[in-house]
């Protein structure tokens, strides 16, 4: 809706409105001119009926509060001029209206029959202005997003994009209560994560059956090479998490084939943001968070945003906790109406236990003579479980509009994290189906990476062909060092443990680096002509990667470059609807040789996509259907002649079908679901997985959440919601020897308006979330018999969220 703004009255703001005339006073001609539009207004209050008509028209309307109470609007609907229309929104009502400018409106009561002027008049101010139209980095409306630049890196209607991309925005994040970027995908299609809220090292989530890569505001973020060393956001300093699903090699380089994830930074914003929330949960867990944001300066060339939080206590995973705090500034200079420079960093520090518990098979999912271990069973010892991360960045976004038709964009970045894991880790299992050995495990690693992306986008046309074309050149530079120890602990009774056990810290016996650089050149052109929508986007990457062992003393390089490629064509209805098909590849490369010493060549990736889009212009909701292929080449099989090697004979084949639909309506309700099915094989290898499903990929999987807050009555202010999850049956290893149970999950939502209790509580909000909600034992995947994961367990959340 649009935004009402009221303020005391006119001479407190510095602002005196002269309202004269009567009915038929003339419009300017410009505003006369404006092209007839098609208006959807129903009979309502008059005052949210010139909400919806300054929504659609961007027209801002001025008048005094008085003026709309207590009157009802006949509507408007059908194909009018704005000035038709907004005649016809105040038939009967005893107003008239003056254009003072194009696009701003005065309201006044219709002069006495005398004719005698109204003289100047002191009023109390309303201001009815449009809501800003979304943009790529904005806010979402409710659970439903129209624009997103992470599938074509300008600011693009998703209607009129060729690929499948799903946008999770605030609200929906906040309703569902994620806690972490892994949580927030619950309810996207074509994605899995395995660990969830349980792993506080980093986000494992694929998308199409492939590991996906996390971008931060369009560029990548740093990622060791055991990926311990993972930046990993907090929920709270994002604006939205963006899936783009299938190849994006085209605009962002090498990256698996299956997708990526691009998450966007809150930013500065012109309208205040001032939020305070305190959290609690039931596994002792207790935080506080603050959101600031909006002017610095009155004339808004200055903007900022100061996000932070910390938190602390226990976790579902016995004898081990969770720790956070977290400050993530940012700053918006407008030197002028043309130049735009936003500043983004962030610090945060975590200090935790080693949540994920390697289990044994027996006793999760197959039977153990002894019972079944309970879902918050801890396998290590408190002597030795840490898990720590320091992370931070600092970097600009920066734009100048050299002319409607020309911008020139620069995105720079540097982003550093350090880790350290110590843990004592189940080994293997003793006949007795109790006795587990064990082994400790030390592994310190950083990484960091610089990250620049040029970009110079033109709009132009040829003849009836409309371009938007883009031209960019991004560099990565990338580097990390990893060290690792392992050593021996004491066994122990999981079924009666004993901790406190000596442990003694394993020697690093591992040290390794790597540094590479990724230089890519690109060019897209999106191309309208009447309802068609064609996007072409083509890459060349050049990647150098030097690999260093500092114990051997030794180093490997490699150079490779390739070519990247997307084709996609939309056709555009009147009335929302968007069939699509596209073509689009990837690379990554492979670092090592085979046994002849040859470097080994990047994997590729080709994919092949149809699909359709619904979403009416004036409707906040859509629809989308995708059907794809997707074949993986190159990639790593066993060597049968030399054991130890490997060659590129593998070849990973998935296809299937994604459904999903979202809903806000502007009567508290909102839904969001979706439906997908993915037939991943191993399609080519020279090992016993040759026919095998990719493990930890299920076939089926299915969500559907809906939350409702009462608008009127008794319930006024009274928010209920609920959701349900269902992950099928899959494989935990590659062979596909171990089985994997689905499992379905329940999740609910409570709120309450307080200022529906007492005035003075305006902006206090309650909120009461259960995710798990039946507290139902699952396992997620067991990579080995000694290598199983459970999820998440019923967590309950409370929130005492306060803006103003």
């Amino acid at each position: 809706m649009g935004l009402v703004k009221r303020a005391g009255c006119a001479a407190a703001l510095g602002a005196v409105l002269l309202l004269q005339g009567g009915v038929g006073l003339p419009v300017p001609a410009r505003a006369q001119a404006v092209a007839t539009r098609t208006f959807d207004i129903e009979s309502q209050p008059l005052g949210s009926a010139l909400i919806r008509f300054s929504e659609s028209t961007g027209i801002q309307l001025f008048f005094d509060a008085s003026l709309a109470r207590g009157l009802q609007s006949p509507g408007v609907v059908g194909a009018f001029t704005p000035p038709d229309a907004l005649s016809r929104l105040l038939s009967g009502s005893g107003l008239v209206f003056r254009f003072t400018n194009p696009t701003t409106v005065t309201l006044a009561r219709e002069p006495s029959p005398a004719g005698a002027a109204v003289g100047t008049v002191q009023l109390e101010k309303v201001q009815v202005t449009a809501a800003r139209p979304e943009t790529a980095t904005g806010p979402v409306s409710g659970f439903v997003a129209r624009q997103s630049a992470t599938a074509t890196k300008t600011d693009t209607p998703l209607l009129e994009t060729p690929q499948a991309v799903s946008v999770i925005g605030r609200e929906q994040m906040q309703n569902q209560n994620a806690q972490s970027v892994a949580d927030a995908i619950h309810y996207t299609p074509g994605t899995t994560s395995n660990a969830g809220t349980v792993d506080s090292r980093f986000d494992t989530i694929r998308v199409r059956g492939f590991l996906a890569p996390l971008y931060l505001d369009g560029l990548i973020l740093p990622s060791g090479t055991t990926q311990f060393g993972r930046i990993r956001p907090d929920p709270f300093g994002l604006e939205r998490v963006e899936i783009l699903r299938g190849p994006s090699s085209a605009l962002y380089g090498q990256i698996p084939p299956g997708g990526m994830l691009n998450l966007v930074s809150v930013r500065p914003t012109e309208t205040p943001v001032h939020t305070v929330e305190l959290q609690g949960t039931t596994f002792g867990q207790l935080q506080g968070a603050v959101d600031l944001g909006g002017k610095l300066t009155d004339d808004g060339s200055f903007l900022y945003r100061f996000t932070a939080l910390a938190h602390g206590g226990g976790t579902q995973i016995d004898n081990t906790g969770d720790n956070r705090w977290m400050v993530q500034p940012a700053l918006t200079w407008k030197p002028d109406s043309d130049t735009t420079l936003t500043l983004l960093g962030q610090f945060q520090r975590d200090v935790n236990g080693v949540a994920t518990q390697f289990l044994p098979a027996t006793g999760t999912i197959w039977p153990n003579s002894n019972g079944t271990l309970p879902a918050s069973a801890f396998l290590g010892d408190p002597n030795d479980n840490s898990f720590q991360r320091s992370q931070w960045w600092l970097g600009y976004q920066l734009e100048h509009r050299f002319s409607d038709s020309f911008i020139a964009r620069q995105n720079l970045r540097y982003a550093s994290v350090d880790t350290n894991l110590a843990a004592v880790i189940a080994s293997g299992l003793a006949a007795n189906q109790r006795t587990v050995s064990r082994i400790t495990y030390s592994v310190p690693e950083s990484a960091q990476n610089w990250t620049l992306d040029n970009q110079a986008q033109l709009k132009f046309a040829t003849g009836p062909l409309k371009h938007t074309a883009l031209l960019g050149f991004d560099y990565v530079w990338s580097g990390g060092q990893t060290r690792q120890g392992i050593g021996t602990a004491p066994a122990l009774d999981i079924f009666n443990p004993v901790y406190w056990q000596p442990i003694k810290q394993p020697s690093i016996t591992t040290i390794s680096g790597q540094r590479q650089n990724q230089y890519g050149a690109y060019l897209q052109d999106q191309i309208a002509v009447d309802h068609w929508r064609l996007t072409l986007s083509g890459r060349n990457d050049w990647v150098d990667t030097l690999t260093q062992n500092f114990v051997a003393n030794t180093q490997t390089s490699q150079a490779v470059s390739a070519m990247s490629g997307r084709a996609g064509l939309n056709y555009v209805f009147d009335f929302g609807l968007s069939p699509y098909v596209s073509v689009a590849n990837s690379f990554q490369p492979t670092i090592g040789t085979d046994f002849s010493g040859n470097a080994l060549q990047p994997t590729t990736g080709r994919q092949y996509e149809v699909g359709l889009k619904y979403q009416p212009e004036h409707g906040n909701y859509s629809a989308n259907l995708a059907f794809y292929k997707l074949i993986q080449q190159n990639a790593l099989s066993a060597d049968p002649a030399h054991p130890g090697f490997n060659v590129q004979s593998g070849e990973v084949t998935v296809q299937g079908v994604e459904v999903d639909a979202a809903a806000s309506l502007a009567k508290g309700l909102n839904l969001v679901g979706s439906y997908t099915f993915t037939d991943a094989k191993i399609t080519q290898s020279t090992g016993a997985d040759l026919g095998s499903q990719v493990a930890t990929q299920p076939q089926h999987q299915a969500s559907l959440w809906s939350d409702y807050t009462f608008q009127d009555g008794r319930l006024r202010g009274f928010g209920l919601g609920g959701g349900v999850r269902y992950v099928g049956d899959s494989w935990g290893n590659a062979p596909n020897t171990i089985f994997i149970p689905g499992y379905t999950l329940f999740d609910a939502m409570m709120s309450y308006d307080l200022s529906n209790l007492n005035d003075r509580m305006k902006g206090a909000k309650l909120v009461l979330n259960a995710t798990n909600l039946a507290d139902t034992r699952y396992v997620t995947t067991c990579s080995n018999a000694m290598g199983c994961f459970y999820g998440a367990s019923r967590l309950v959340t409370l929130t005492m969220r306060y803006s103003w």
